[in-house]
């Protein structure tokens, strides 16, 4: 993070909490909120905030603190966490209906697939996704929540819900259908992909690098998956 990033993120966390005045400020209406009158300003560009004086302080909304410096605010609802990081850019909160679990008879490839083309919208190809992304489920496949791994859990979020994981070892071609995360190790590394496409040959991907950046139209043969070690299913489609 460079030195001027670092004192406009130190300077508005200060001025987030700053006392506006002091005896005044501790009358009867102690917790009564207000909109401020103040103004804000971020490496000197007025900036619009959301802001409410409470017993003297201006409150402002993270995700709005974030979305004026540009550092990442990420929330895990499973473990009631805010994620604060400097070092990655802002993205805004995933708010999609296709979160909600789906009933097996609305389940299809077709929707599935719907689901997840339509994260390309707020995500197109190069895009930096929040990372890291927790999941609703505590029960997922992944430990870390970045990088490819946690770009197939939000992909698959959005698609399948709080529905539950199964993996499967060596999967037949056959098995793999639109949504499945296929996840692979060799002597290098190991790699997490979203099927969006499956043909006789190979399949077309999302995925995402080391650097959180989503990537879309990839393909990876049949062949060379079903020679790579540790070669894993993981769906989320009923038995």
């Amino acid at each position: 993070m460079s030195r001027k990033r670092e004192a406009i993120f130190m300077g508005i966390g200060i001025l987030a909490g700053l006392a506006l005045s002091g005896p005044a400020a501790q009358a009867a209406d102690y917790l009564t909120a207000r909109p401020t009158t103040q103004t804000f300003y971020v490496d000197g560009r007025q900036v619009q905030f959301e802001a409410y004086q409470i017993h003297g302080n201006n409150f402002v909304k993270l995700r709005d603190i974030g979305k004026a410096v540009d550092f990442g605010v990420t929330y895990d609802a499973a473990t009631n966490s805010v994620y604060i990081d400097p070092d990655i850019p802002y993205a805004e909160e995933i708010t999609t209906s296709a979160q909600a679990t789906p009933t097996p008879s609305a389940l299809t490839e077709e929707n599935v697939r719907a689901a997840i083309l339509a994260l390309k919208q707020t995500y197109p190809h190069g895009a930096v996704y929040p990372a890291p992304y927790c999941t609703k489920s505590l029960h997922r496949p992944y430990t870390n929540c970045d990088h490819c791994a946690g770009w197939a859990m939000l992909c698959s979020d959005a698609a399948f819900g709080s529905l539950p994981w199964r993996r499967v070892d060596n999967p037949r071609w056959e098995d793999i259908r639109a949504g499945d995360v296929l996840d692979y190790r060799n002597e290098y590394s190991g790699h997490a992909i979203v099927v969006i496409e499956k043909t006789n040959e190979y399949v077309k991907v999302t995925e995402s690098g080391m650097n959180n950046h989503t990537l879309w139209g990839g393909q990876y043969p049949r062949w060379w998956l079903e020679q790579q070690p540790g070669y894993t299913l993981n769906t989320r489609y009923p038995q």
